[in-house]
């Protein structure tokens, strides 16, 4: 346990804003809009940023973290590097949804019958609905 101590007071003396910004990565909520570091992030409010942490850091191991971080520009740079992230994440969210759509649209929908298929009409693929969010995802009631 002393070892743990001493290598967390190490990384509050000489990293203390990189374990800051992936601390606030790490936070539950940090994508919802009307979160604090959400809000802080898109406002690039060092001061937001301090105060959040200052208010939510727990565990006696990194306690007293944000105090070691005193130069508001630093807090500043925190957010913007936040705010990049952030940014970065959802432009590679709208490229995956974008790849997605046109990996679905170039699929076929009808399906061509053969010269060997005794069928009238080809088969239609139809998607399956989503599920209901109303329901138990166990029972399905």
């Amino acid at each position: 346990m002393e070892e743990l101590r001493h290598l967390a007071t190490w990384v509050k003396e000489q990293h203390a804003p990189e374990y800051i910004l992936t601390w606030l990565l790490n936070q539950p909520g940090i994508w919802w809009s009307n979160g604090e570091v959400y809000q802080a992030a898109i406002h690039r409010s060092g001061t937001q940023l301090k105060d959040y942490v200052k208010k939510h850091q727990q565990g006696d191991l990194f306690q007293g973290i944000a105090d070691k971080v005193v130069d508001d520009q630093v807090w500043d740079s925190i957010a913007v590097s936040l705010a990049t992230i952030m940014a970065t994440y959802q432009e590679e969210l709208v490229k995956l949804k974008d790849q997605n759509r046109l990996r679905v649209m170039a699929r076929p929908l009808i399906n061509r019958p053969t010269q060997t298929s005794d069928e009238p009409w080809p088969e239609l693929e139809i998607q399956q609905p989503l599920p209901d969010l109303s329901t138990d995802a166990l029972t399905g009631l």
